[in-house]
């Protein structure tokens, strides 16, 4: 048996006891070391009716571990002991969406490649995930900057669609993981100037240490610029985006406010300026390899974001933490292996 944690809904996550998997002969098992809870794991609107239908799921996806049982049809691809980075879901590469470059809207980006998930001991990672959802980790990254390869590759999404980046001025409103990560893959890539927005200033001092130029707080009356992020579901957020974006420029929506959420659009403005609205969701796999390119090379800084570590046993502190943050918490970790 291991220990697991679930999401059975909001407020309820729980450690339970299950079978460790079972791999078959075109599958690995992998000692889960580390696994990072994203912010996705905490929305109740997104998790709820899965972990209602289910009667609870695992929903960890940002996972770094050792391989330790290798099926009999694949020795040779991938051996024991070897350190690797697994991700849940990815899309099929083949489809016209994929050819397009539009990866992560593919029809078979949500089937799921691993079980039970990464809040566990142990991970199966069936014979459709070795190709693209088992990366081998690198020497130069430790197990937990391993886990913001994933969370970056979303980053590193948002940033491609909304290139160019160079030269350009960056306003990212929200400062927590995934704005920091914003500001800090917007520095390495050559960014001219970064504004941080938030409400919390101990978060703003967050964003300046990571290479934020300037840091204002949302109350404020805010600059404009190119290139505008919104890194948090704030229901005020995106109008406050809108608003920010210089002539020819970009507002690229990061972060989702819930289901059936509606702004309005200034559209004649837009018109007139020629300002972009996208969107991101998610990270293909060639998104998820030029992460850990940023991570392991040191362009990008990770290591310093971890604020909390906790057991499985904790699981439903560590949640809690997630859901509310507090104490300046940032990225919470959970470590299956540790008592």
């Amino acid at each position: 048996m291991m220990r697991a944690g679930l999401y059975y809904g909001s407020g309820d996550v729980r450690p339970v006891e299950l079978p460790v998997p079972e791999i078959g002969a075109g599958e690995v098992l992998v000692s889960v070391n580390a696994c990072g809870i994203c912010g996705s794991d905490t929305m109740a609107w997104y998790r709820d009716p899965s972990a209602k239908k289910q009667g609870g799921i695992n929903t960890g996806h940002e996972i770094t571990g050792e391989i330790v049982k290798v099926g009999e049809k694949i020795q040779g691809r991938f051996h024991v002991g070897q350190r690797v980075i697994v991700t849940h879901h990815f899309p099929c590469l083949k489809c016209e969406r994929c050819l397009a470059g539009e990866e992560t809207t593919c029809s078979t980006m949500h089937a799921k490649h691993i079980a039970p998930g990464g809040f566990a001991q142990y991970v199966r990672v069936f014979e459709t995930g070795l190709d693209l959802g088992l990366y081998p980790l690198p020497e130069s990254m430790t197990f937990e900057s391993g886990t913001f390869v994933e969370p970056l590759g979303c980053v590193v999404r948002s940033m491609r669609k909304s290139a160019p980046i160079e030269g350009r001025s960056v306003l990212v409103v929200g400062s927590g993981l995934a704005g920091l990560l914003h500001i800090r893959l917007a520095k390495a890539m050559g960014a001219s100037r970064i504004i941080a927005v938030d409400t919390n200033q101990g978060r703003l001092d967050a964003a300046l240490k990571s290479g934020a130029d300037e840091g204002v707080l949302s109350s404020a009356s805010l600059p404009k610029a190119d290139n505008v992020y919104v890194c948090t579901s704030a229901p005020s957020a995106t109008r406050t985006a809108l608003d920010a974006v210089n002539p020819g420029g970009c507002v690229m929506v990061f972060a989702a406010d819930g289901p059936n959420k509606e702004i309005s659009v200034p559209v004649t403005r837009f018109w007139l300026e020629q300002q972009r609205i996208l969107f991101a969701y998610g990270a293909a796999p060639r998104d998820m390899q030029e992460a850990i390119d940023w991570i392991a090379s040191g362009r990008v800084r990770v290591d310093d974001l971890v604020t909390h570590r906790f057991t499985l046993d904790q699981i439903g502190e560590a949640f809690d933490l997630a859901t509310n943050p507090r104490d300046m918490s940032l990225k919470v970790l959970v470590e299956p292996q540790r008592t």
